[in-house]
């Protein structure tokens, strides 16, 4: 019976010890009006294309599965909260698909921008320079596959990503 008290009550002070330790940290998203959606894709649209001048296949890297640029550039677009696009990984032609496809304001629902602080700390190397958040309208048939993107195991209900732009001969780098 000795045992079985003393375990409990360090289960219960280990316990709390745990809990008082522990943080909750917000990140703030900024939230585009519905009015300034327009103006915000339009000067997306022009930074995304104006950026792909900075492409050079030689600044990308293959680690873990996944490409990066060693001198990243660009924000990481969310779609529908499903689909995920680095643009920095991809040749312009990659990206003018996707501005095409997705940068249309009379499709767009909402837009929230996380800032490069909070975007980096919730996903790393993600979003080292921001992260956007872009849901389209219900009836917006759009093709998710532009710019590389890979559905997550083949299957296009979970979503998927671009993460991954490696050629043939590229070496990957497994840590």
């Amino acid at each position: 019976m000795k045992y079985i008290f003393f375990c409990l009550i360090l289960i219960f002070s280990s316990g709390s010890r745990i809990l008082s330790q522990s943080q909750s940290v917000e990140y703030q998203s900024k939230s585009i009006s519905k009015e300034k959606i327009s103006s915000f894709i339009d000067s997306l649209k022009q930074r995304v294309l104006v950026d792909t001048v900075k492409f050079d296949r030689n600044d990308l890297k293959h680690i873990n599965g996944r490409t990066e640029n060693r001198k990243p550039y660009s924000v990481l677009i969310t779609i529908n909260s499903k689909y995920h696009y680095r643009l920095d990984i991809i040749s312009g032609s990659l990206v003018k698909e996707i501005a095409d496809e997705f940068f249309v304001s009379e499709n767009v629902e909402s837009i929230n921008y996380v800032e490069k602080e909070d975007a980096a700390r919730l996903s790393e190397f993600l979003g080292i320079n921001g992260w956007i958040f872009i849901n389209l309208k219900k009836k917006v048939k759009a093709d998710f596959k532009v710019g590389g993107l890979k559905f997550i195991k083949g299957r296009k209900r979970k979503g998927g990503d671009n993460f991954l732009q490696r050629k043939a001969g590229e070496i990957m780098i497994r840590t």
